[in-house]
């Protein structure tokens, strides 16, 4: 069941809208400079991420399909992909024998730290360059969002 809210204004439209298509212009331009420099495109980036902050630099495969906010049909196929490029293994759950890891690879780690120059500087120029004083700011409100609807 859906909460009843207040009807939005333009502007919280207009926010929503401006939010979305930045996002995918940001996203889609990153990942065209990682494929210009030969690299894998950004969601790569961010699975090997999750895993290199992980305790252990493993995850649940569910654990990493919420962190990386795909369903874990999807995060399973992405896995298998990775797999093969040797950035990732999977391996028994210690904890539950019927679950299974993904553990980050020194190649998983090497491919990270390849990326990681052309990532830093597509964040500069395609975000940071449009932040102005503003960052400080947009990251506490982006961070309430983002900590907001945990269940989700």
């Amino acid at each position: 069941m859906v909460a009843s809210v207040a009807r939005m204004d333009e502007d919280q439209l207009a926010a929503w809208r401006a939010f979305l298509t930045a996002h995918a212009r940001v996203t889609r331009a990153i990942s065209a400079d990682l494929a210009a420099a030969g690299l894998p495109d950004l969601s790569w980036y961010v699975l090997l991420y999750a895993l290199y902050r992980a305790p252990g630099r493993s995850l649940r495969v569910n654990e990493l399909a919420g962190a990386v906010a795909l369903s874990a049909t999807g995060m399973s196929r992405f896995v298998d992909r990775v797999e093969r490029a040797g950035c990732v293994r999977r391996a028994p759950d210690p904890d539950d024998r019927r679950a299974l890891r993904v553990e980050l690879t020194e190649e998983g780690i090497a491919l990270l730290r390849r990326m990681w120059p052309v990532y830093e500087a597509g964040i500069a120029t395609h975000f940071a360059a449009h932040l102005g004083r503003s960052a400080a700011r947009m990251h506490t409100m982006l961070d309430a969002m983002a900590r907001a609807d945990k269940h989700v």
